[in-house]
């Protein structure tokens, strides 16, 4: 029979191992996947490459000596750059809030496993009180080995809990800052690169049936350039948050692991004064059975694994 019951962390039973790289918090929309696959897509160098030669090889074609379907400046390759900036703009502030909401996800997890770790430690320590008072009733211990179990398990109960990781939108702070979270939280959306494509359509049928702005569409390219702008600039506060969020996240976890390790040396501290507690109750047992070199002989174990005397 165990000299002590534990009870443990409900997450140490309900973790599971997961892929922390594709984790999510619930089934992926249609939206959620559609972003993630374009991010994928786009996402790489291939994609600048690829960019590049287009280019090259559009200036090169639509000059007015090769083909002159586009010649300089070009109207219709700026047209279709400004176009597709302003979507991945989008696409951009998206992967923003993806990547801040999937790294609240993973510190939450770490937190939540550091406080499992802990909570099992405090479990660990218990047991061993209870071995502790065990050992007293068996043999009288040396006044030292007492006071080195007293200490060793003060100093394993005085683990620093683990704190909760600070999550991404609580780095908004002040009314720029809440203004940032808004912008962000409304355009970084499918929805939202969703309607800049229909509203470019639109515009572009429109204005060349009405005549109000025609082909090369200077106006729709103003309107584009001055809301990439100011979206650019929306995007390096996100970078600003992203960053802070992540700093504070790495200095939590190294607090909360610090925790982890204080309180593994309490176990440790405490294995060895009971180590010591138990050499000098065997020696005892050997010297009063006068069985050197062996465990005492004339005892034998109980059913439940307790020594209960001679036979």
């Amino acid at each position: 029979m165990s000299l002590y019951t534990e009870v443990r962390h409900p997450r140490a039973d309900a973790r599971q191992p997961q892929d922390l790289d594709h984790a999510t918090s619930g089934p992926a929309s249609l939206n959620a996947r559609l972003a993630a696959w374009i991010t994928a897509r786009i996402g790489s160098m291939w994609t600048v490459y690829i960019c590049l030669a287009v280019t090259a090889v559009w200036m090169v074609l639509g000059s007015r000596q090769v083909l002159g379907f586009d010649p300089y400046p070009y109207p219709f390759l700026l047209f279709l750059g400004n176009v597709v900036q302003l979507l991945l703009i989008f696409v951009i502030l998206l992967g923003q809030q993806v990547l801040g909401q999937t790294a609240d996800r993973r510190s939450m997890r770490t937190y939540d496993d550091a406080e499992a770790i802990l909570v099992d430690c405090e479990q660990i320590q218990n047991h061993l009180i209870a071995q502790d008072a065990h050992l007293r009733t068996g043999a009288d211990p040396r006044p030292s080995d007492t006071a080195a179990l007293a200490r060793s398990a003060v100093l394993a109960r005085s683990a620093v809990l683990a704190e909760v990781p600070p999550m991404t939108g609580e780095q908004y702070v002040g009314f720029n800052g809440r203004l940032a979270a808004r912008l962000t939280g409304k355009v970084a959306t499918m929805t939202a690169f969703y309607v800049a494509v229909v509203f470019q359509a639109a515009w572009m049928v429109t204005g060349q049936v009405f005549g109000f702005d025609p082909y090369p569409y200077l106006f729709l390219l103003f309107l584009s350039s001055l809301i990439q702008l100011v979206l650019m600039f929306v995007i390096m506060v996100g970078q600003q948050v992203i960053g802070r969020a992540a700093a504070d996240r790495a200095v939590q976890t190294y607090l909360n692991a610090e925790a982890v390790l204080h309180a593994c040396e309490g176990l440790q501290a405490h294995l060895r004064a009971q180590d010591r507690a138990i050499r000098h109750v065997v020696g005892r047992l050997r010297r009063d059975c006068e069985l050197p070199g062996n465990l005492p002989a004339a005892l034998v174990a109980g059913p439940d694994g307790e020594w209960v005397g001679k036979r």
